[in-house]
């Protein structure tokens, strides 16, 4: 029997009691899933909430629709979809999405200090030009960041990044400009703070120093994180 578990939205609710039979092994691969009624009667939803997550489900890739016959669990039931978790309906944490940024970019600015090339160098010079011609435009510098961040994860030769990348640039948007406008008009140095660390992060990538290149990425996310009264926790 399907059980309601934590006080999400409805939605949220009915696809985390769906995943968590999935999870248990008592819908396994390509089994049916009951149908919306049941489902409806079970959780004590309305239909149209359980239609709505069964939709959210197969966007995801958990569940699969054959025609005539219903909602089949996928045989890849973990999904093919990357989603952050939700609680309480709220957005995803904006904290631990920078922790995770914190891991992973270092990482990938080390490498990409091994691995660029010219045309790399190139996007990054380009957008570090845009940043600084379009400083108090916030939305325009906004983009620019994107940019200059981009073309360092291409410079990892890794399109798995690349892709992880485009992800999380969709969940930071409002979050870069208001870092940019909290540089501009909160803290000491405006702007110009942001320009500096993105310098010395492009330099060390040149420089092919992949040391230095980690540590100018950790201090830029720090700095970052700070814009948005946010503080990251030490690593050793």
């Amino acid at each position: 029997m399907l059980e309601l578990q934590r006080p999400d939205s409805l939605v949220m609710r009915v696809v985390s009691a769906i995943r968590a039979e999935i999870d248990s092994g008592q819908l396994g691969p390509e089994s049916r899933l009951p149908t919306e009624q049941q489902l409806s009667e079970q959780l004590h939803v309305s239909r149209s909430v359980v239609r709505e997550a069964i939709a959210q489900l197969k966007a995801d890739g958990v569940l699969i629709a054959r025609r005539g016959l219903g909602s089949y669990i996928s045989a890849t039931p973990a999904g093919t979809v990357f989603r952050f978790p939700e609680q309480g309906g709220r957005k995803p944490d904006l904290a631990q999405m920078f922790e995770m940024r914190l891991w992973i970019e270092t990482q990938a600015a080390s490498i990409a200090a091994q691995r660029r090339d010219a045309t790399d160098l190139q996007r990054m010079k380009d957008a570090l030009q845009e940043m600084h011609d379009k400083r108090t435009d916030f939305e325009a510098a906004a983009s620019a960041d994107v940019a200059f961040h981009r073309a360092i994860a291409e410079a990892s030769k890794n399109d798995y990044f690349v892709a992880f990348h485009d992800f999380l640039r969709s969940q930071l948007a409002s979050a870069r400009r208001t870092a940019w406008e909290n540089s501009a008009s909160r803290f000491v140095g405006g702007s110009a703070d942001a320009g500096r660390e993105h310098q010395a992060l492009y330099q060390a990538i040149a420089d092919g120093d992949r040391q230095a290149a980690a540590a100018c990425a950790d201090a830029h996310l720090r700095a970052s994180a700070k814009r948005l009264q946010l503080e990251l926790p030490l690593t050793d």
